[in-house]
C-alpha cells in the first residue's frame, strides 16, 4: 500500500495529493485563466516509471457546453470575455473519454471492458451529486429572483473507467485504462445576451425537475430538444502500461484514483474565484435590468453561503481521503509486522526506552531489567520475590 504523495509544480507549490509507489517520479502542472465560465484554473498530476515505462495521469474540472440555440450562438460571438474553447458539439461520456485516451497515450485504441471508477465521487454517489446539482439549483433560485424563467430538463452524474488495449509507435502492445467522474445537465432557456452566458454565471432560471438521467448515457444529451447543455468531468484518469506490467501498473492506477484530490488550498480558491465571476456576472444583470441593490445584495450573500458549503463539503471529503487512507496505511503495517514476525519465529516487544526488540515466540513471559535488557522465560513465571530482587519488570506485547 503505497504513501499519498504531495504532486507539486516545477515552483513547488502543492496542487494535489494522491497515493502512488516510491519507485515513480511525480509532478503537476496548474493551467489557470477560465477554461469555462465556472471552471477558474484545472490542476494535473502525473507520475512515471521510466524504467517499466508506466504513465498514470490525473486532471481535475473540466467543462464544455453545447448551444442548441442558434440565437444564443449568434447573441455569443458578440461577446469578447466568451472562453470559445469551452463551447463544443455534445458527444457521448463513452466516446469523451476515449478522445481524452487517444490524445494522450498516442495510440489508437480498443475497448476491452467497462468498470465503476473508485475514485472519491465514485465512492461517494450521492455527494457527488448533491454537490454537482447545488451550484445548479443555487443559479435556478438566483435567476428565480430575477424573473428569468429556464428549466432544467435532465442530468447525468457518473462514475466509471475502461480498459483499452493499444500498440504504440515501437510496436509494443500495451494496456491503456481510462476514467473520469463524468457530469451533465440540459437546460432550457430565454434567448437573451443574458441567459447565454452560461446557468451557473446566475442567468438562467427556476424551474428544475431535478431528474438524474440513468447509467445508459443515451438517455443524455440526445433527449427532448433543449437550449443548452453542461458536460465534462470533475475528475479525469490515465493509465500507460506495456503488457506485461498491467497488473502492477493497475494497482498503482487503483490506489492513486481513490486518493486523488485537488489540495484544499487551491479548491478554496476555485470556489472562491467562481463566487467572483458570479458576482460580476450580477452586476451586469444590474446593469441592464436595473434590479434593485437590497435584491442583488441578497442574492451576493447567498452565493457566498454556498461558497462556504461547497468548500466545507470539499474539505471534509478530503480529510476523509486522508484519514481513512491513513488508517489502512496503519492496519497494513501491523499485518505486515505480524506477518514478518511469524516468519522469524519472534514477537516483537518495546521496553521502556521506546526500543524494540526482537524475543522468541517460545517465550511465556517477557521480563525487562531497570536498565533496560530484555529477557524471554519460558514455563512458568518466577517468583515475584526474585522479581522484586533482579528489579525485573514484565512487558506486556
Amino acid at each position: 500500500m503505497s504513501e499519498i504523495k504531495q504532486f507539486k509544480d516545477h515552483n513547488g507549490n502543492v496542487l494535489a495529493h494522491a497515493a502512488i509507489p516510491n519507485d515513480y517520479m511525480i509532478g503537476g502542472s496548474l493551467v489557470d485563466g477560465f477554461q469555462h465560465e465556472s471552471v477558474p484554473f484545472f490542476v494535473t498530476a502525473h507520475a512515471i516509471n521510466s524504467d517499466k515505462k508506466i504513465m498514470i495521469f490525473g486532471l481535475s474540472d473540466e467543462k464544455f457546453t453545447t448551444y442548441k440555440n442558434k440565437i444564443m450562438t449568434m447573441t455569443l460571438k458578440s461577446m469578447a470575455d466568451v472562453k470559445w474553447n469551452s463551447i463544443r458539439d455534445f458527444i457521448e461520456p463513452e466516446d469523451y473519454m476515449q478522445q481524452f485516451a487517444e490524445a494522450l497515450s498516442q495510440m489508437k485504441l480498443t475497448v476491452v471492458g467497462e468498470a465503476d471508477l473508485p475514485s472519491l465521487c465514485g465512492a461517494n454517489p450521492q455527494q457527488a451529486y448533491q454537490n454537482f446539482m447545488a451550484e445548479y439549483e443555487a443559479a435556478f433560485q438566483r435567476d428565480a429572483s430575477l424573473g428569468t424563467e429556464t428549466r432544467a430538463n435532465n442530468s447525468l452524474v457518473r462514475s466509471f473507467m475502461r480498459r483499452y488495449a493499444g500498440t504504440a509507435a515501437s510496436g509494443a502492445q500495451c494496456t491503456v485504462v481510462a476514467g473520469m467522474d463524468y457530469n451533465g445537465i440540459e437546460y432550457y432557456a430565454p434567448a437573451s445576451i443574458l441567459s447565454a452566458i452560461n446557468p451557473l454565471a446566475g442567468l438562467l432560471g427556476a424551474a428544475v425537475k431535478n431528474k438524474q438521467a440513468e447509467n445508459s448515457s443515451k438517455q443524455f444529451g440526445h433527449g427532448t430538444p433543449c437550449d443548452g447543455i453542461d458536460w465534462g468531468a470533475k475528475n479525469k484518469f490515465l493509465m500507460v502500461s506495456p503488457k506485461e506490467y498491467e497488473q502492477e501498473a493497475f494497482a498503482a492506477f487503483y490506489e492513486f484514483v481513490e486518493t486523488f484530490h485537488m489540495d484544499q488550498n487551491l479548491r478554496q480558491r476555485f470556489f472562491e474565484l467562481n463566487a467572483q465571476r458570479i458576482q460580476m456576472r450580477l452586476q451586469e444583470t444590474l446593469r441592464f435590468q436595473g434590479i434593485a441593490q437590497a435584491n442583488m445584495q441578497s442574492l451576493m450573500y447567498n452565493q457566498q453561503k454556498l461558497t462556504q458549503t461547497l468548500a466545507q463539503n470539499s474539505a471534509a471529503m478530503s480529510d476523509m481521503i486522508m484519514d481513512s487512507w491513513n488508517k489502512k496505511m496503519a492496519s497494513d503495517s501491523r499485518i505486515s509486522q505480524a506477518r514478518s514476525e511469524a516468519i522469524r519465529g519472534v514477537d516483537v516487544y518495546q521496553n521502556s526506552y521506546g526500543q524494540n526488540v526482537d524475543v522468541s515466540v517460545s517465550a511465556d513471559h517477557v521480563y525487562q531489567n531497570q536498565y533496560g535488557d530484555v529477557y524471554g522465560v519460558s514455563g512458568n513465571a518466577p517468583d515475584q520475590d526474585i522479581l522484586n530482587k533482579l528489579n525485573w519488570k514484565e512487558l506486556k506485547k
